[in-house]
């Protein structure tokens, strides 16, 4: 008895599926693997110190010897958290440029380089330190390491609308978008305590800037209120999207993990950002410096410019990262300077 066709036509696509499905869980189990694999060898600003034997400070930055340190520890758990009580005794060759407490803290008094010792019970430690104006701050190396912890942590899994980030936040049951909460959340576990928009100062001078707003067009308008919303990526700032379809100039907001200066005016931007299609994403593009939008006000709105583009096809090389642009009608409105 012959078979009609649309059952031969049905049964050959039960095969094909059944094919695919092996390979489909195989890949999938490779990226997570490469994800642990990622989460595994991501290292503190003071693990990668011991390794390398060199340490970076901005002028009047502090941070612990990178043996003794204490690692990256959440603003609202630093409380309860001891200082390092090493043994030994710590030096520094020129305390023109850092000094260094009994504890082993290190404080940038100026531009320079100078080489920090600790003689300790096992033998004597040095570190390298380069001091400069402007190096990231500690805050924003901190910053960078949590932005990659939680983007390697959370492994692209499809999250809640009421996660852990908007628990954090909100201390109760609150689904709404999390974009904002999710850089809070970053600038609590980094060490700083963020600021809510009305209580920041037009005339204060913040080393550091984080703002406790869920939504973005409140964050926006504190950086903006101390002139730090900019058109220049740098590594631990945040970056603001403007939807050029929409009413409104503030659509989204992540931040900048890595930036590579391309010469002409022409970033690549690598960046980390919560609430992308339920889960927690990494995307690298270009950024063009020249089309900045970050002067433009409601009132202007017409000039508004598009200034994405897609890196080259031969430079995607990361497969955990995203390389295709959030959509075609999203533009970089600014990045708010956070240090």
């Amino acid at each position: 008895m012959a078979v009609p066709k649309k059952w031969t036509r049905l049964l050959s696509l039960l095969l094909a599926i059944c094919c695919l499905l092996p390979a489909a869980a195989f890949a999938d189990e490779e990226e997570k693997a490469l994800f642990a694999q990622r989460l595994s060898e991501l290292k503190t600003p003071a693990e990668t110190g011991m390794e390398s034997g060199e340490y970076q400070l901005r002028t009047g930055n502090s941070a612990y010897f990178p043996h003794v340190s204490p690692g990256v520890i959440p603003f609202d758990q630093q409380a309860e958290t001891p200082a390092p009580t090493p043994e030994g005794t710590f030096t520094s060759d020129n305390e023109g440029v850092v000094t260094v407490s009994d504890n082993g803290r290190m404080t940038a008094v100026a531009p320079g380089i100078a080489t920090v010792r600790w003689q300790s019970p096992e033998g004597e430690k040095t570190v390298v330190v380069t001091v400069g104006d402007d190096l990231i701050s500690e805050i924003g190396k901190n910053y960078v390491y949590v932005l990659n912890r939680e983007y390697y942590s959370v492994a692209r899994e499809r999250l809640p609308k009421y996660n852990q980030y908007a628990k954090w936040y909100y201390r109760r049951k609150k689904e709404v978008g999390w974009c904002a909460v999710f850089t809070i959340y970053c600038a609590n576990a980094a060490g700083f305590d963020p600021i809510k928009e009305a209580d920041v100062d037009p005339e204060g001078a913040y080393t550091d800037l984080f703002l406790r707003e869920g939504q973005v067009g409140t964050q926006y308008d504190g950086f903006n209120k101390l002139g730090r919303f900019v058109g220049i990526p740098k590594p631990g700032y945040t970056v603001t999207y403007v939807d050029m379809k929409k009413a409104y100039l503030t659509t989204h907001v992540g931040s900048v993990v890595a930036v590579e200066d391309r010469g002409d005016g022409i970033y690549a931007v690598t960046t980390v950002e919560g609430n992308m299609s339920n889960t927690v994403k990494r995307y690298t593009y270009l950024y063009d410096s020249n089309k900045s939008n970050h002067q433009i006000t409601t009132d202007t709105r017409k000039h508004l410019q598009d200034n994405m583009s897609m890196l080259p096809e031969e430079e995607r090389t990361d497969p955990l990262c995203q390389y295709e642009l959030h959509t075609d009608y999203w533009s970089v409105f600014g990045f708010g300077a956070t240090w």
